[in-house]
C-alpha cells in the first residue's frame, strides 16, 4: 500500500481548531431543528458521491489518482481502487444496477499478477509492469471477494478469495514470534529499515480474512491461522489502552506507538467474528473494550460537535463498519454510529469545495487532500453503511 503519511503529517493533521480533552460522555444531542443531510437520503448520497467520481477521476477503465492531477496525472494504485470496488459492493446490495459492480470487479483484474507462485494483487495495474504487492492491499481485496460472494453467490468470488488468501498466508512467519508482514519485497530475508516489519493492519485484515473464509469453508486451517494472528497482535502490539500500535521493527525491536483508528476497527472486526465461530466470550469482551477506548481516544470535540480524526477519513469509516456490526451485540456501540453519521452529515454541508468534492477534514476546517481519489471513495462507502444501518 502506497503510504502518502508520516508521524509528523499526522500530527499537523490529526485533531485541529480548538480541540477539547476526549471523554466518552461527550456525546451531543443533535438540534432537532437541524435539516442537514435530509434533501437526499443517505442511500442517494452514496450515489451521487459515486456519479461525482465517475466525472471527475474516471481513466479509461480505471480511475486518477488525483483530481485535480498532483503533478502526473496518473491511474490510481490498488489501494483507493479497492475503495472502488467497495463502492460497487455496497451500492449493488442496495439495489443499484449490476453493471456497477461488474465494472468494479472488472476494473481489479487489471491488478492481477497471474504468476505461477502465489498469485496476487499488484500496486499498480500489470499494463505498467511489475510492481510491489502488499499483503494488507490483498487482504481488503479478498475481503470485498467475500463480501461479493455473500451478496451475489457466484462461486468464481469466493475461489478467488481463497486463491489470493494462499498469497496472504504466506506473508506469515515466526519472526518476532509471528505476525504479519507488510510488503512481499521487504518481508522473509529483510535485515534491516523501516519496511522490515511485523505490521498491526495486516495481521488485523488477515486474522478476519482468515475467519471469514472459516465461515464459508469449515476449513480448520482457515480458522487456526485467525486464531494465530488474532493472539499475536492482542499480545505484541495492544497498548494498556487497548488500542493497537502500527508495527514492531524486525531488526530492532522497536514499537512505531502511532495507533490508527483502522487498526482498532479491524481487530474488532476479527474478534466480532471469531466470537462468532467460536462463542468465546473473551473475543466479544476484547472487542468491546477496543470499541470504548477507541471512541474515547480517536474524537474530540470541534467546532461544538464530536469529530472523528480530522485526517484519513477512510480509516475512520472502517472503524465505524466494525461499530455496527459490533452494535448487534452492545447497544452503547450505536451511540458511537449516532456521533459518526452527524460528522458524515456535517461534512455533506460544509465540508465539500466548489467541485462538490469533499475535505479530507470533514469538520470543514481544512480541505486537506481532498484531491485524493481514496477520500472520496470513502464518502460513498460511509453514506451507504448508514443507508443500511438505518435500513433505508
Amino acid at each position: 500500500m502506497i503510504r502518502l503519511l508520516t508521524f509528523f503529517f499526522t500530527c499537523m493533521f490529526a485533531f485541529t481548531s480548538s480541540c477539547k480533552t476526549p471523554e466518552d460522555n461527550q456525546l451531543l444531542e443533535p438540534d432537532p431543528t437541524d435539516t442537514t443531510g435530509v434533501d437526499l437520503s443517505y442511500k442517494e448520497k452514496a450515489k451521487a458521491v459515486y456519479d461525482l467520481i465517475q466525472e471527475k477521476y474516471r481513466y479509461g477503465d480505471l480511475y486518477k489518482e488525483n483530481f485535480p492531477a498532483q503533478g502526473e496525472d496518473r491511474v490510481c494504485y490498488l489501494w483507493p481502487y479497492v475503495g472502488m470496488l467497495r463502492a460497487g459492493n455496497l451500492l449493488f446490495e442496495m439495489g443499484f444496477d449490476a453493471s456497477i459492480h461488474t465494472q468494479a470487479f472488472a476494473g481489479l483484474e487489471k491488478y492481477f499478477a497471474d504468476r505461477p507462485q502465489l498469485p496476487g494483487y499488484q500496486a499498480e495495474p500489470v499494463a505498467s509492469g511489475v510492481s510491489d504487492i502488499f499483503y494488507d492491499d490483498n487482504c481488503i481485496v479478498a475481503m470485498e471477494l467475500i463480501n461479493a460472494y455473500k451478496i451475489t453467490q457466484e462461486a468464481h468470488y469466493l475461489e478467488r478469495a481463497k486463491l489470493i488468501t494462499e498469497f496472504i498466508m504466506s506473508g506469515e512467519d515466526d519472526r518476532m514470534g509471528g505476525g504479519m508482514y507488510w510488503l512481499e519485497a521487504v518481508s522473509k530475508d529483510c535485515k534491516s529499515g523501516p519496511n522490515c516489519i511485523k505490521a498491526a493492519n495486516t495481521t488485523a485484515y488477515g486474522a478476519y480474512v482468515g475467519a471469514e473464509l472459516y465461515k464459508l469453508t469449515k476449513e480448520a486451517r482457515y480458522l487456526a491461522y485467525s486464531k494465530r494472528l488474532y493472539e499475536w497482535n492482542y499480545n505484541t502490539l495492544r497498548d494498556t489502552d487497548n488500542l493497537y500500535w502500527n508495527d514492531i521493527n524486525i531488526a530492532t525491536g522497536q514499537v512505531n506507538p502511532v495507533k490508527w483508528t483502522y487498526n482498532a476497527g479491524m481487530m474488532i472486526l476479527s474478534g466480532i467474528s471469531l466470537y462468532e465461530i467460536t462463542k468465546d466470550d473473551t473475543y466479544l469482551d476484547q472487542a468491546i473494550a477496543t470499541a470504548r477506548s477507541s471512541f474515547s481516544k480517536f474524537t474530540r470535540v470541534t467546532r461544538d460537535q464530536l469529530f472523528f480524526p480530522a485526517n484519513d477519513p477512510w480509516f475512520n469509516v472502517e472503524l465505524v463498519r466494525s461499530y455496527i456490526v459490533l452494535s448487534q451485540y452492545d447497544e452503547k456501540s450505536n451511540d458511537y454510529v449516532k456521533a459518526f453519521i452527524r460528522n458524515a452529515d456535517y461534512a455533506w454541508k460544509n465540508a465539500r469545495n466548489s467541485d462538490g468534492q469533499f475535505y479530507e477534514d470533514w469538520s470543514g476546517a481544512q480541505p486537506g487532500r481532498y484531491y485524493w481519489l481514496l477520500h472520496q471513495a470513502c464518502m460513498v462507502e460511509a453514506y451507504a453503511l448508514i443507508a443500511l444501518y438505518q435500513n433505508e
